[in-house]
């Protein structure tokens, strides 16, 4: 009996060191991950309009409009359908909900995707002005 009531602890206290362990968001990190995949990525700040979003790993389409990073900033207009991808880690999802966001958009396969993983790489809800320069300084020439 206590043999087991020893073992149901240390199973009830073991379940903290399978969670998920996430840096906090940083643009420039998450910019040079990006490029270290050697795939285009369109940097955009605006806003997310979608509809419902997959509770588990799946595709759905979306719209992004505002602004499209160029020479000199935020400054091309940018209206477009894009696919939003919802990526998990094991049993943790992402998720993304509509609303003002600055973002890295990966072109795949003629299609530009948002990935919403579980850890919030690549994306910025609601942005601040110091996210929105750090995204314009650290993409440079490297995102379109």
């Amino acid at each position: 009996m206590i043999r087991s009531a020893f073992a149901l602890l240390l199973m009830c206290l073991a379940g903290p060191a399978f969670a998920l362990k996430c840096l906090p968001p940083d643009v420039a990190r998450d910019v040079r991950a990006a490029e270290s995949e050697q795939t285009e990525w369109i940097a955009v700040n605006g806003v997310l309009e979608t509809g419902a979003v997959p509770r588990s790993a799946g595709e759905v389409p979306a719209r992004f409009w505002g602004w499209a990073l160029g020479q000199g900033g935020f400054k091309r207009p940018f209206d477009q359908r894009i696919t939003l991808r919802v990526s998990c880690y094991g049993p943790w999802c992402g998720e993304a909900a509509s609303g003002p966001m600055a973002a890295l958009l990966k072109r795949e396969d003629g299609r530009l995707v948002l990935i919403a993983d579980p850890c919030g790489a690549n994306r910025w809800p609601s942005p601040s002005a110091r996210q929105v320069r750090a995204l314009e300084r650290s993409c440079g020439t490297g995102c379109r």
